[in-house]
């Protein structure tokens, strides 16, 4: 069984930013998690303010489903895959739907790692999106590791 790794990004409607953007965020992220944990697909959805990011991960026909499913969601306009490839290992292994919520009005500062990608998300490029999941997945499982050893 080969795992399959599919990276795209996609223009949010600006009708959808109309309305209650947080219910809607919370209600899809649960929806995701259930669906990728019936499919056994794992990976990340990064939230800018006009953007999203996914990472999905899993066998590839169940990987190009999920895009299906995505390209097909009335809130995602300019759906553009970034990489799709056969890889060896997940990066989000542990993570049904790692969420980040990058967008710019939460006031804080971005790890140096994002600022050339948040302000500017239709510029981010294939290998760009790729490297910012990998540093993510290695921060999540460091911080895995952290709080098993804390719990010794």
């Amino acid at each position: 069984m080969s795992l399959y790794q599919i990276c795209y990004r996609s223009r949010i409607k600006p009708q959808v930013l109309a309305g209650d953007i947080e219910a809607e965020i919370a209600h899809t992220i649960k929806r995701l998690r259930r669906m990728n944990t019936l499919n056994g697909v794992t990976g990340a959805l990064l939230l800018t303010d006009t953007h999203v990011f996914q990472l999905i991960e899993g066998q590839a026909e169940r990987a190009n489903a999920s895009l299906r499913c995505a390209a097909e969601d009335p809130r995602h306009e300019h759906l553009e895959v970034l990489s799709r490839k056969a890889v060896e290992y997940r990066l989000f292994h542990d993570s049904w739907l790692y969420f980040a919520d990058l967008r710019m009005d939460h006031g804080r500062e971005l790890p140096a790692e994002l600022s050339m990608i948040v302000p500017r998300p239709e510029t981010a490029t294939g290998t760009d999106i790729l490297a910012l999941m990998a540093y993510i997945a290695g921060d999540l499982a460091e911080a895995q590791l952290t709080n098993r050893l804390l719990q010794i």
